[in-house]
């Protein structure tokens, strides 16, 4: 399947926000993905796997079955199990490398003595460190998704589109603690996944569409509207919704834990007036111009990984927190590096998939050992 080297580019872009966030978050490194109110990368990885999957799935159920689909559905479930419950571990193993002042400030979690239970709380997703969190959100929403692209192979996009406005609805005005995911057990809550849903299938309703609704098209000549609009609304809005005379008690609206709805317009108008300027740029210039985000947005669930693995890693075994600006913005560049080493790697030696990666090994291997044992 041809990809959208735009929607990749987008999403190394929103890699890229979340590092230089949580690495070198108030320097200049991360002011220009944080200087729209209001956005940030994880609103736009959030979008970005709706929007992808949606679009790859209308093709497999059109070009194979809806079995297939869910299928490739039930195993992208268990690598997203797999990832976040090994950067669940990886907190275990950072909390025994730290003081309980240390880890509570770049994990956010809590500091028990007793390692069995944490081993225990990160294979069961309930272990959640800070900047490494969302994928048990993700999990859920694929897990959604089964019943939603079921619906949308039946042509029910509209049922879809709007059960997923009514479960927001529901958890704003009637929230209940089953939606509300916790970093750890009694700890904080950390997302509303009934509210941050609608962000996920929204999109994926916008993917299954894709081509049916032409969305580049559309987009592409609405490029100077979208940008207008954009930037007005970055200008204003943060001026409104600070403002107790305009607004009072707005705080809602731009909730991050209940996605208040500001949040969710403000996603969509972004991520979509990006997708217009980087594929302008794409078609413009050469496409190695683009080739850091395009590579790196290519493998973001292996970025996102990566990066929550070194947040943790790097305190507790290389430098101490707190970083100063230079050390920090030179950490946020080193581990995106380090994002786009591992997936120019993955595409130049052909790891499609990593679940594969042990057995090619053992067959090479295998292959070398009789060389040797031929020339002896």
């Amino acid at each position: 399947m041809r990809r959208d080297l735009a929607i990749d580019a987008l999403r190394g872009l929103a890699i890229w926000s979340m590092v230089s966030l949580h690495f070198a978050d108030g320097t200049w490194a991360a002011e220009p993905t944080h200087s729209f109110p209001y956005m940030d990368g994880m609103s736009a990885f959030v979008l970005l796997s709706g929007l992808v999957l949606g679009i790859v799935h209308r093709r497999w159920t059109q070009r194979f079955s809806l079995r297939y689909s869910i299928t490739r559905l039930g195993r992208r479930i268990a690598v997203l199990y797999v990832c976040q419950a090994v950067i669940g571990l990886v907190a275990v193993w950072v909390a025994t490398e730290m003081t309980g002042p240390e880890f509570r400030a770049i994990a956010v979690l809590p500091y028990r003595p007793d390692i069995g239970s944490k081993i225990e709380w990160a294979l069961t997703l309930r272990y959640l460190p800070s900047g490494g969190n969302i994928l048990l959100m993700y999990l859920i929403m694929m897990v959604i998704a089964v019943g939603a692209i079921t619906l949308l192979v039946r042509g029910l996009w509209p049922v879809v589109a709007a059960a997923s406005i009514v479960l927001y609805v529901c958890s704003h005005l009637w929230p209940a603690s089953w939606m509300m995911i916790h970093s750890a057990p009694d700890w904080y809550g950390i997302q509303n996944w009934a509210a941050w849903q609608i962000v996920f299938m929204m999109a994926l309703v916008v993917g299954w569409q894709w081509k049916s609704w032409r969305m580049p098209e559309r987009i592409d000549t609405a490029l100077p509207v979208l940008i207008a609009v954009s930037l007005a609304i970055a200008f204003t809005i943060e001026d409104v919704i600070r403002s107790p005379d305009i607004l009072p008690n707005a705080e809602f609206l731009i909730d991050k834990v209940q996605l208040g709805p500001v949040r969710v317009v403000v996603a969509f108008l972004v991520v979509t007036t990006l997708y217009g300027v980087l594929t302008r740029v794409l078609r413009w210039t050469r496409r190695d111009v683009l080739r850091p985000l395009v590579s790196t947005g290519a493998r973001s669930l292996d970025a996102y990984v990566l990066q929550a693995t070194c947040l943790l890693a790097i305190p507790a075994v290389l430098i101490e927190r707190p970083w100063s600006q230079g050390v920090a913005v030179g950490l946020a560049l080193g581990v995106y590096a380090m994002c786009w080493a591992w997936a120019e790697a993955r595409t130049r030696f052909g790891i499609d998939k990593l679940h594969r990666l042990p057995v090619r090994a053992v067959r090479a291997a295998s292959t070398r050992i009789r060389r040797v044992e031929k020339v002896s």
